[in-house]
């Protein structure tokens, strides 16, 4: 399961608001030369915010630690990266059938491109997928950081 730490914003009517940082990837090295140090400096540090239920009983300005199991993850990974490509495929497939030029398979390939994200949207947003893409409140955190279980040792810095 990959966990995170998350600082609670609100708490109230048996829900929590969360907010977690989204890190770069990098950050194991000293380099600031890195094209992945240099893209993080760059666009900063984004903030997610997710309504959870609160079955800790956590307040205001606790650190929780939230989960989403592993298969979900190589679930959602395939859905994003493999939907889209298959239709791109697909598409390709039938311009060749129908005799389409270079210029015409080029075009109808970034159609299915296309296509294949809106149906990743559409399921995404549909909520064809339930509850399962959604993260779960652990435990609380007791003020400690908590490391990625990815191998990430280093703690969650607050702005």
């Amino acid at each position: 399961m990959l966990e995170e730490q998350a600082t609670v914003i609100e708490a109230g009517n048996g829900t929590l608001l969360i907010e977690t940082m989204a890190r770069s990837a990098c950050g194991h090295c000293a380099s600031n030369s890195c094209t992945t140090s240099v893209l993080a400096r760059m666009f900063g540090v984004r903030r997610n915010r997710f309504r959870l239920p609160n079955t800790l009983g956590a307040r205001a300005g606790d650190q929780v630690v939230v989960g989403v199991p592993d298969s979900v993850l190589v679930g959602a990974s395939l859905l994003v990266y493999l939907l889209p490509l298959v239709s791109m495929l697909a598409a390709v497939t039938l311009a060749d059938a129908v005799e389409a030029g270079a210029l015409g398979q080029a075009a109808i390939a970034l159609v299915g491109l296309g296509l294949g994200f809106g149906l990743v949207r559409f399921i995404v947003e549909r909520g064809a997928s339930g509850r399962r893409y959604e993260m779960h409140l652990l435990r609380l955190a007791g003020g400690a950081p908590v490391p990625f279980v990815t191998g990430n040792t280093a703690g969650v810095e607050h702005e």
